[in-house]
């Protein structure tokens, strides 16, 4: 169905308005009982310990559009990192549309697919320039530059008007990978006429321009010249340039180069596959390591962010079977720390560290620079664009809060603010918020996918601050015991001060004490039983340990 009324054009973000990470923006096109809709992008965001333990990922929630499958029209990716693309194979079920991408994105999203066991050729795959017509949208894919190769804007024309949807960028005038940041592309678009830009805001609190990826070459190639022994870097496992840079930097100091991490192995093969890349140096397999003296080694390793499972992780504990580091090696860290992974990426520095490794970083040398705009970048965007209407994305509320206070002091002449679930409407001489719907978070917790609400991971988090207390009672039909109670405690002390016995005696004494005390009219049904026993033993726990633990009681009754 294709809208003829020429708006209303409405946004509203699933994920990635009000956080960093699990991109998810919709666009609708037409009154609200007939609107379509199109997607862009669908991310995940990583689980962590504080906040989701034992969560491998995190997906934004999609019972909104769900309800309104049938008035989708597609998917339109903007590049291929895990927040932008990282929930296509696990949720694509759930939708069953078209997915359309240029060509790195789509060769990765067909991996994925295949791994989940899904038709890759799902994926549609576009050039730049290619205009894909999805009911009364036509988007079109324009070149950025950013961390990753063939990262893309979009540009949606509706009979309401034209959107601008950044995705992720910086202006590089050297990218080394991929073609310079065009000003003529952007200006163009403005004198044509734009109605909105939707903008990444990741950088907006730093000032300037963002620094080009030339700029940390000369500095890799005099580090890796001058470590006495091997050398290990790492960075995303996606930043293929910057794995470009640091190979061919190494190979120009005489060493050979070794790749110690799948994710890494596998975006360099897709970016020579896909024609992004044509002079990656030879990489010795493993096999041959040990042929090579030290001082000739270079490593390019994953776990950039200090994740316990990655390869660098390993390494500095000793544990990667390969891949051995001692006194006198360096590892640099090309990349930016990502809020919340400090701890991690310290307790990697220090185990390094331990061994006699010099670890040098962003911080100490300049061998990074970010894929994203700063504010200097953002406002020569607003002042080609000539936008009516700044719509901030990518980033927490406090980003979106100041993109768009800039946007007004460049000349914007509004500025929205929609953090995820709020509908804004784009067009006409009502512009602002018109609705608002739930969102939220699924987590992928090993094969299964929990709800927010659905109490797992509270319980979960229950157990880690307060422990475990599991209670088994054998009852006859009148709800006395037939057998001492078994109780175990998981997560809690064995023994404390003046304890007068270990902590589940204390507790199996009182809840002997608690069912025998109790007149038979209360131990009528199992959850009666239940009853007494939790609270028996929860009492002890509070008394004795001073914590309220996850209660977890099993009845068995014997009848006659």
């Amino acid at each position: 169905m294709t809208d003829k009324s020429g708006g209303p054009l409405v946004y509203v973000a699933l994920g990635g308005a009000g956080e960093i990470g699990m991109n998810c923006y919709l666009y609708g096109l037409g009154e609200a009982a007939e609107r379509r809709w199109i997607m862009v992008d669908l991310g995940v965001g990583f689980g962590d310990m504080e906040r989701a333990p034992g969560v491998e990922l995190v997906f934004p929630d999609l019972d909104f559009i769900n309800g309104e499958r049938d008035s989708l029209e597609g998917i339109f990716l903007t590049h291929g990192h895990e927040d932008h693309i990282g929930a296509v194979a696990h949720l694509w079920n759930r939708l069953k549309v078209p997915v359309y991408a240029r060509a790195f994105t789509a060769e990765l999203l067909r991996k994925k697919l295949a791994e989940a066991g899904l038709d890759p050729l799902i994926v549609n795959q576009v050039s730049v320039g290619d205009h894909v017509q999805a009911g009364g949208f036509s988007v079109e894919w324009r070149p950025v530059n950013h961390s990753i190769p063939e990262a893309s804007l979009l540009v949606i024309r509706t009979k309401a008007g034209t959107v601008v949807h950044t995705g992720d960028f910086k202006m590089d005038p050297d990218p080394q990978v991929g073609d310079p940041f065009e000003m003529d592309d952007l200006h163009g678009l403005g004198d044509e006429g734009v109605m909105a830009v939707a903008c990444d805001s990741t950088n907006v609190f730093l000032p300037g321009e963002s620094r080009s990826e030339a700029s940390v070459i000369e500095n890799i190639r005099k580090l890796i010249e001058a470590a006495p022994r091997a050398v290990a870097a790492t960075t995303f496992a996606s930043n293929v340039v910057r794995l470009r840079t640091l190979a061919l930097a190494a190979v120009d100091a005489g060493r050979s180069v070794v790749i110690a991490g799948r994710a890494m192995r596998r975006m360099i093969e897709t970016a020579v596959l896909t024609g992004q890349i044509d002079d990656f140096p030879k990489v010795v397999p493993d096999d041959e390591i040990g042929d090579i003296p030290r001082e000739n080694l270079f490593y390019l390793v994953t776990g950039s962010q200090g994740e316990g499972r990655a390869t660098m992780a390993r390494i500095a504990q000793g544990m990667h079977p390969t891949v051995k580091l001692s006194e006198g090696d360096t590892v640099l860290f090309s990349s930016k720390t990502i809020p919340g992974n400090e701890r991690g990426v310290a307790r990697v520095y220090n185990m390094l560290s331990e061994q006699g490794v010099r670890v040098i970083d962003g911080d100490m040398e300049h061998i990074h620079v970010s894929g994203h705009a700063r504010s200097g970048d953002l406002r020569r965007v607003y002042e080609a664009l000539k936008p009516q209407v700044a719509l901030p994305m990518h980033g927490e509320h406090r980003h979106l809060v100041e993109h768009a206070r800039l946007a007004k002091e460049w000349g914007v002449p509004e500025a929205l603010i929609a953090p995820n679930g709020t509908i804004v409407r784009l067009d006409g001489n009502r512009r602002g918020t018109v609705d608002h719907v739930e969102t939220g978070r699924v987590y992928l917790d090993g094969r299964a996918h929990v709800g927010a609400y659905d109490g797992v991971i509270r319980d979960r988090l229950k157990m880690a601050r307060n422990g475990l207390i599991a209670v088994s009672v054998v009852v006859d039909a009148d709800g006395d015991l037939v057998a001492d109670p078994m109780i175990q405690c998981h997560g809690a002390p064995k023994d404390g001060p003046d304890w007068k016995a270990p902590l589940e005696e204390l507790i199996a004494k009182a809840v002997d004490d608690a069912l025998e005390g109790a007149p038979r009219k209360a131990k009528r049904t199992d959850d009666d039983v239940e009853q007494l026993a939790s609270r028996a033993a929860r009492t002890v726990a509070v008394r004795y340990w001073g914590k309220k633990p996850v209660m977890s009681v099993m009845v068995t009754r014997l009848e006659d």
